[in-house]
Protein backbone atom coordinates (compact mmCIF):
# COMPACT_ATOMS: atom_id res chain seq x y z
CA UNK A 1 0.00 0.00 0.00
CA UNK A 2 1.49 3.03 -1.23
CA UNK A 3 1.27 6.42 1.24
CA UNK A 4 -0.75 9.08 -0.69
CA UNK A 5 1.46 12.40 -1.38
CA UNK A 6 1.76 14.82 1.22
CA UNK A 7 1.31 17.74 -0.61
CA UNK A 8 -1.36 18.42 -2.69
CA UNK A 9 -1.20 20.63 -5.86
CA UNK A 10 -4.43 23.03 -6.69
CA UNK A 11 -4.94 26.66 -8.41
CA UNK A 12 -6.91 29.08 -6.29
CA UNK A 13 -8.23 32.75 -7.77
CA UNK A 14 -5.93 31.83 -10.81
CA UNK A 15 -2.55 30.42 -8.22
CA UNK A 16 -1.13 27.54 -8.32
CA UNK A 17 -1.80 26.58 -4.60
CA UNK A 18 0.34 23.53 -2.33
CA UNK A 19 -1.74 22.11 0.61
CA UNK A 20 0.17 19.85 2.63
CA UNK A 21 -1.38 17.41 4.80
CA UNK A 22 0.70 18.45 8.39
CA UNK A 23 -0.12 15.99 11.47
CA UNK A 24 -2.62 19.33 12.42
CA UNK A 25 -4.65 19.36 10.03
CA UNK A 26 -4.78 15.57 10.05
CA UNK A 27 -6.03 15.03 13.46
CA UNK A 28 -8.68 18.20 12.88
CA UNK A 29 -9.98 16.01 9.86
CA UNK A 30 -9.76 12.84 11.68
CA UNK A 31 -12.22 14.19 14.25
CA UNK A 32 -14.58 15.02 11.84
CA UNK A 33 -14.99 11.55 10.09
CA UNK A 34 -17.31 9.31 12.38
CA UNK A 35 -16.68 6.45 10.64
CA UNK A 36 -13.30 6.13 8.08
CA UNK A 37 -15.11 2.66 6.96
CA UNK A 38 -18.19 4.87 5.69
CA UNK A 39 -15.93 7.71 4.21
CA UNK A 40 -17.27 7.00 0.53
CA UNK A 41 -20.23 7.43 1.04
CA UNK A 42 -19.89 10.28 3.52
CA UNK A 43 -17.96 12.08 0.64
CA UNK A 44 -20.81 11.59 -1.30
CA UNK A 45 -24.19 12.07 0.44
CA UNK A 46 -22.90 14.92 2.94
CA UNK A 47 -22.62 18.06 1.65
CA UNK A 48 -21.62 20.11 4.71
CA UNK A 49 -18.56 17.72 5.29
CA UNK A 50 -17.08 17.69 1.68
CA UNK A 51 -17.22 21.87 2.30
CA UNK A 52 -15.52 21.69 5.77
CA UNK A 53 -13.02 19.26 4.14
CA UNK A 54 -12.53 21.37 1.72
CA UNK A 55 -12.66 24.46 3.65
CA UNK A 56 -10.38 23.44 5.93
CA UNK A 57 -7.87 22.18 4.07
CA UNK A 58 -7.52 25.28 1.81
CA UNK A 59 -7.72 27.55 4.90
CA UNK A 60 -3.69 26.25 5.41
CA UNK A 61 -1.80 24.81 8.30
CA UNK A 62 -3.30 26.56 11.17
CA UNK A 63 -5.56 25.93 13.97
CA UNK A 64 -9.48 26.38 13.98
CA UNK A 65 -11.20 27.35 16.51
CA UNK A 66 -14.50 28.09 14.85
CA UNK A 67 -16.30 28.43 11.69
CA UNK A 68 -15.05 32.15 11.18
CA UNK A 69 -10.80 30.57 10.65
CA UNK A 70 -12.07 28.55 7.49
CA UNK A 71 -11.41 30.79 4.31
CA UNK A 72 -14.79 31.88 2.94
CA UNK A 73 -16.27 29.71 0.19
CA UNK A 74 -16.97 32.81 -2.04
CA UNK A 75 -13.38 33.96 -1.48
CA UNK A 76 -12.52 30.71 -3.89
CA UNK A 77 -12.47 31.24 -7.78
CA UNK A 78 -11.96 27.36 -8.06
CA UNK A 79 -12.59 24.43 -10.52
CA UNK A 80 -15.14 21.96 -8.86
CA UNK A 81 -13.86 19.18 -10.50
CA UNK A 82 -10.20 20.08 -8.40
CA UNK A 83 -12.63 20.34 -5.13
CA UNK A 84 -13.12 17.12 -6.04
CA UNK A 85 -10.13 15.69 -6.06
CA UNK A 86 -9.03 17.75 -2.84
CA UNK A 87 -11.40 16.23 -0.67
CA UNK A 88 -10.67 12.27 -2.56
CA UNK A 89 -6.71 13.27 -1.64
CA UNK A 90 -7.94 13.74 2.23
CA UNK A 91 -10.26 10.39 2.23
CA UNK A 92 -6.80 8.86 0.47
CA UNK A 93 -4.88 9.73 3.27
CA UNK A 94 -7.94 9.11 6.08
CA UNK A 95 -8.18 5.56 4.50
CA UNK A 96 -4.68 5.02 3.77
CA UNK A 97 -3.85 6.22 7.69
CA UNK A 98 -6.27 3.65 8.94
CA UNK A 99 -5.68 0.70 6.75
CA UNK A 100 -1.64 0.87 7.60
CA UNK A 101 -2.61 1.15 11.08
CA UNK A 102 -4.42 -1.79 11.16
CA UNK A 103 -2.00 -4.05 9.54
CA UNK A 104 0.94 -2.97 11.80
CA UNK A 105 -1.08 -3.76 14.94
CA UNK A 106 -1.75 -6.89 13.90
CA UNK A 107 1.53 -7.61 13.25
CA UNK A 108 2.13 -5.88 16.91
CA UNK A 109 -0.54 -8.40 18.41
CA UNK A 110 1.02 -11.11 16.57
CA UNK A 111 4.38 -10.90 17.82
CA UNK A 112 3.07 -10.25 21.81
CA UNK A 113 0.63 -13.31 21.16
CA UNK A 114 2.40 -16.31 22.77
CA UNK A 115 3.48 -13.82 25.98
CA UNK A 116 0.43 -12.59 26.34
CA UNK A 117 -1.44 -15.56 26.22
CA UNK A 118 1.41 -17.27 28.87
CA UNK A 119 0.30 -14.13 31.51
CA UNK A 120 -3.43 -14.96 30.87
CA UNK A 121 -2.94 -18.18 31.44
CA UNK A 122 -0.60 -17.99 34.98
CA UNK A 123 -3.73 -15.20 35.69
CA UNK A 124 -6.04 -17.71 35.73
CA UNK A 125 -4.34 -20.25 37.14
CA UNK A 126 -3.53 -18.11 40.08
CA UNK A 127 -7.56 -16.78 40.05
CA UNK A 128 -8.87 -20.13 40.49
CA UNK A 129 -6.04 -20.97 43.23
CA UNK A 130 -7.54 -18.91 45.57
Amino acid sequence: MERPALVFDIKVNGENQEVKMTYGVFNEILQIIPDPSQIGDLFITDAALRDYVARRMLSGNKRIKNEEDLVDPFDLDIDMDEVNNLILWVGDHVLYFFMNSAEKTAALMKRYEPAMAEIQSSQSKSGSET
